[in-house]
This record gives C-alpha cells, structure tokens and sequence, in this order.
C-alpha cells in the first residue's frame, strides 16, 4: 500500500505538471500542499518524475505508470524496496552497466530506442555525437566550482572530496553544500565546467585578447544574464574596465549584489535589448566583447530535463532570430582590434554555425561546440572573431 501510493502520487504530479514554471519551483509548490509526505517520500517523488522528463520524447505513448518504473530503472543505479516491489527484474538489473540496462528495456518494450529521447538530430550541429548526447540526459550532470585567484591552495586543502581540473576547476557530486565550506563568488564561482571553457576563448592561448596578446584594457558582456562570465573575465584581467548589460533590469541589479560578494565594484551597466536597439558607443569601443547570447538553453537540459520534454522546435527560428540580430548589431559597429566572442549553451546547427554566417566580414579565429555530455557538464558552442 505504501508503494502504492508513492507510485499514485508521482503519477499525479506528471499528469498535473505542463511546464509552466521549472519543475524544481513547480515540486516545492506541490511539498509545501502536501506536508504529510516525508523527506524520503519527497526525494522518491522528485527522483521519479525527474527520470520520467529524463526520458525525454521516449516511449511517450506508454502509460505514466509504465514509464515511469521504465525511466526510474535506466537514470538510477541502486535497488530500492520501491523498485524491487513493482519490478523485481527492474530492481536486480538496475546496478548493471547501462548499455545492458537499455538491452533488458529494449527486450521489454521493443520500440524503445535511445535516440527518441532527443529526436531532433538532423538539427544538431555536425559534430555532436546524437546518440551520446542523448544517453547524457540519463544521469544528472556534475557540479562544477571554479576557484577564483588566490584562494587555489586554501579551497583544496578545504575540499573533502572532488576531482581537480587543472588550472581552476573542481567536479563534484550534486549533493554537495558549496555554502557549507566557502562564500560563493568569493572564493569559489559555481560555474559549469563548460562555461568556465569560454575563458579559452576570451583568453586564447593564455595570451590577451588582441591578436598581437595584448591585454584587453575595456570589456563588455552584452547579455550578463548571471554574470558567472562577467566574473571570470575579471579574474583574467584584474585591471580591465567592465561593462554590463542585459534586456532586463532585475538582472542587473541581482549583477550589483553578486559583484559586490566578488570584490567587483568599478563598472558600469545599462539596460538595452540588443535585438531592438544598437549597442551604445562606449560599448562597442571595448577591446573584448562576449555575446552571450539568449538561446533554447538545449545544452543544458540534462539539468532541467522538463524544458526538453515540453519543447516545441518551433522555438528554434524564435531564438535563432533575435542573435542574429544581436550579433549582427554587435558587429556591424566593432572598432578596430576589437575581439567578439559569440557563445550559446545550444546544441542546435541554427543557433551556433549558421548564426556565424551573418558575421562573415569578420575573421574567424576559432569555433568549438564544447561538448560537455562527455563529462557530466553541459554542452556550448563558442567563437571568436577579431576585427
């Protein structure tokens, strides 16, 4: 009975859930409606209905229940008395290697097929192994911490567990309490591995932005959005003049308070939507610009799989059309020596190559899709071009 009516109310919640908001706001709405279910009710609830989007657009015709035993046996690796007791044969399997795992669900339901979970593969970008990218969405990606300058030795010594990546990164385990041993943006920066790589980028070859090295002496971040990459510039560049902007003004103040914990006092900020307006002239005289630009967010959807769950490929040329917009602004006025890097944390051919055929008076210095489903971080595409 207890089983049971776990099971019911995890059938509940994806039956009631529509995406509307993201699903980690959505089920602490749902917990604080239903205060009888326990903390361990709670962690089996969230757990399965997160397996269940993890899926993606696999096996969508099954029935909830179905599904989402189905989903719960691929994303995780322990037995549990709640497997074990719908699905005996689920629960002495689910410790095996997943490539196993997806022969015993293909034996039970033969049309399952791994590339289903994201079927828009004629969309990616040439060089993003599909069927990769898609048995990444089965597990949850790592926690990420880059340590900020000066403070590498007194973090490492601090840090009970994590693997290093040098120069400045860590990998953890989701469960861990960054707040517990440190202040974060003070000594440590909780950045995904993947966008801690956009440092290669605003810093090539460990040299300055310029083509002749030299260090940037101004730098913009047109869509600060979090400013993680804000931050990171400041740290490679302690002296070089900051500008940030974004299209809402909610974010730049959150900016003001993050900075402040940062030690970042000295820059300047405006309101603009670049898709609508042109870049104002002290921004384009910076010598570094970042165009981070607003995007599907597909490379990031092993951390909210709900978004790739609920997604409609419509929304593709929606956002494909607003960064041409923004680069194409961005471009058209750089100064001369100016270095634009371009980023989106998309996995789509529209929104990464295809965008850079609208900057094409531009030298081209690199483009990579950083390919994070290979290591339990998010996946990006990055390019730099200088004037």
């Amino acid at each position: 009975m207890k089983y049971d009516n776990q099971l019911r109310y995890t059938v509940s919640v994806v039956e009631t859930y529509r995406g509307e908001m993201p699903l980690a706001a959505w089920l602490k709405n749902y917990f604080r409606e239903n205060k009888q279910m326990g903390s361990r009710d709670r962690r089996l609830l969230g757990g399965m209905v997160y397996s269940y989007y993890r899926l993606g657009h696999a096996e969508r015709a099954l029935p909830v229940k179905e599904r989402l035993l189905l989903a719960f046996f691929l994303c995780q690796d322990q037995p549990s008395e709640f497997l074990g007791y719908f699905s005996s044969h689920f629960n002495q399997s689910v410790g095996l290697p997943l490539e196993q795992k997806l022969a015993i669900a293909k034996e039970q339901y033969p049309g399952f097929a791994v590339g289903d979970i994201f079927p828009w593969a004629d969309e990616l970008s040439d060089s993003i192994d599909h069927e990769a990218f898609c048995l990444s969405f089965l597990r949850q990606p790592d926690l990420f911490l880059r340590i900020r300058p000066g403070h590498e030795k007194a973090v490492l010594r601090a840090l009970p567990q994590g693997e290093f990546i040098p120069p400045w990164t860590v990998r953890l385990g989701n469960g861990f309490k960054v707040e517990e041993l440190f202040t974060p943006d003070l000594e440590v920066v909780v950045q995904d591995y993947s966008s801690q790589r956009i440092g290669e980028f605003l810093r090539p070859g460990g040299s300055g932005a310029g083509p002749d090295g030299a260090e940037p002496r101004t730098f913009w971040d047109a869509c600060a959005a979090s400013g993680g990459k804000s931050i990171l510039a400041h740290d490679l560049y302690p002296k070089v003049k900051l500008t940030v902007s974004d299209i809402r003004p909610s974010i730049l103040h959150n900016l003001k308070q993050r900075f402040a914990k940062a030690g970042i006092h000295q820059y300047k900020s405006f309101v603009v939507d670049l898709s609508q307006s042109a870049p104002s002239a002290d921004a384009v005289s910076a010598d570094l610009i970042l165009a981070d630009v607003p995007c599907t967010g597909s490379g990031t959807w092993a951390r909210t799989p709900e978004d790739l769950y609920f997604f409609k490929p419509e929304k593709i040329a929606h956002y494909t059309a607003i960064q041409k917009k923004i680069v194409t602004a961005i471009a058209s006025r750089l100064s001369p020596g100016a270095r634009l890097v371009y980023s989106t944390c998309s996995v789509f051919k529209k929104e990464n190559e295809v965008v850079l055929d609208y900057v094409a008076d531009l030298p081209l210095q690199r483009m990579e899709n950083i390919k994070g489903y290979t290591i339990g971080a998010d996946t990006m595409f990055a390019a730099a071009f200088v004037r």
